[in-house]
């Protein structure tokens, strides 16, 4: 069970007010925020995924969902920690959002990157799991490699650590496409490293390749990246048997979504697999890609664009028959589709932003697993929280949302647009 000493430190009951949620979180958010830590051992397990479900008796069964390959049992709402100017306010919210959203019993899985906020905001997941106090084996935590990224708390640019890595003959300048992006092995290798000094872990759930396709492949041409993506896996197996990650993927922005004819950046899920069989057998540990989908990027469930066995189909089909985890980036567009309303009787919300996760988790795609929001506003947490404690759509209810309907003219004012 949750800590109850930290649950009264930390649930909160303002509603609306941005300044009071600040002025809570800071001064202990300064205490334990710092650049290093002792590591704290484990990974998340079944039993530890399970006892977390029940946390909570008010979050139906639903809300969790059996991962492939591993059955861990992750929610199906995760924190997402991309957005966000790389300043201290920005850490706080952060801080305090993901102390809100595990303890509400509905959020396990919390995902990040080396190079998201300048590598504050990996830190700032360091400093919350300490404050959370949460069994390690509850919390499925994930991370990116492969951008090469400035660090804002000690004022290291890009550049000056392009130049360390070739000095140092890690990488050679060939390796580094874009002035940006990097997969050679030493420097995941040290990537992952750092990763794990920032948060604090003995070892991470997840790792993924981060972008690999959109950075590369354009300028590279397939052989060359496929060859640049086998040598990766390899490494990420390595830190498997290491024990510094237990599992890998890609997080990916378009190469999933994009249509076969565009070769220099359409990458085949059915190709990755084949790759990943060989480095690391049929026991490999590539388990999970992440992509966006969103209601106005609907390509993964209304295009057949990826091949398998001969034939073209959609991706969650493909994701279900190879077994590979679907966790789902930008629900939101980043506050863009806050413009496009979703009927609250279909979708059993109040908040638009709730709806549009529900909209998102309702999918009929077993491969779906979790839909990542990047939400850090003590208003905005609370809202998106609203959808952990109804069932996602049944899949009959979900498409008859696509129906056409008789519709009247609506004056403005009377738009759902909460």
């Amino acid at each position: 069970m949750f800590n109850l000493r930290i649950l009264k430190s930390f649930s909160h009951t303002i509603e609306l007010s941005s300044e009071h949620y600040l002025q809570k979180y800071q001064q202990h958010f300064k205490d334990i925020y710092k650049l290093s830590y002792p590591p704290i051992p484990g990974y998340a397990t079944t039993d530890g995924t399970k006892q977390y479900t029940s946390n909570n008796s008010e979050i139906p069964a639903s809300h969790f969902r059996t991962n492939y390959r591993n059955n861990l049992l992750l929610s199906s709402l995760g924190i997402g920690s991309y957005q966000g100017a790389p300043d201290q306010n920005n850490d706080i919210m952060l801080y305090g959002s993901i102390i809100d959203s595990v303890l509400s019993g509905g959020v396990n899985v919390i995902d990040t990157a080396i190079n998201y906020r300048y590598m504050k905001s990996e830190r700032v997941i360091g400093a919350a799991i300490r404050a959370l106090n949460i069994p390690r084996d509850q919390l499925f935590i994930s991370s990116k490699g492969g951008y090469i990224p400035a660090d804002g708390d000690r004022g290291i640019q890009e550049t000056q650590l392009i130049r360390e890595l070739i000095n140092k003959n890690l990488i050679s300048q060939e390796d580094v496409v874009g002035a940006c992006h990097c997969m050679h092995p030493k420097f995941l290798e040290m990537q992952l490293e750092q990763t794990l000094n920032h948060l604090g872990l003995e070892t991470l759930d997840l790792l993924y390749l981060h972008n690999a396709a959109e950075s590369q492949l354009p300028l590279l041409g397939q052989d060359k990246f496929y060859d640049r993506v086998a040598k990766a896996f390899e490494q990420y197996e390595k830190s498997v048997q290491n024990g510094k990650i237990r599992r890998y993927g890609m997080a990916t922005w378009v190469c999933f979504r994009a249509r076969p004819d565009e070769d220099r950046i359409h990458v085949p899920l059915e190709k990755i697999v084949e790759i990943a069989e060989k480095v690391g057998g049929k026991n490999h540990h590539f388990e999970y890609v992440q992509m966006p989908i969103n209601a106005m990027m609907p390509e993964a469930f209304s295009q057949e664009w990826q091949p398998f066995k001969g034939e073209n189909t959609q991706i969650l089909t493909v994701a279900r028959q190879l077994k590979v985890n679907l966790v789902i980036s930008s629900p939101l567009m980043g506050g863009t589709l806050m413009q496009v309303p979703l009927p609250s009787d279909i979708f059993k919300c109040q908040f638009l932003g709730a709806k549009h996760l529900q909209f998102l988790r309702s999918i009929p795609a077993e491969s779906i697993k979790t839909i990542l929001i990047g939400q850090k506003a003590n208003r905005h947490t609370k809202q998106n929280l609203e959808v952990i404690r109804v069932p996602p759509l049944t899949a009959d209810e979900f498409w008859s949302f696509f129906q056409p309907l008789k519709r009247k003219q609506v004056p403005d004012d009377e738009l759902d647009m909460q």
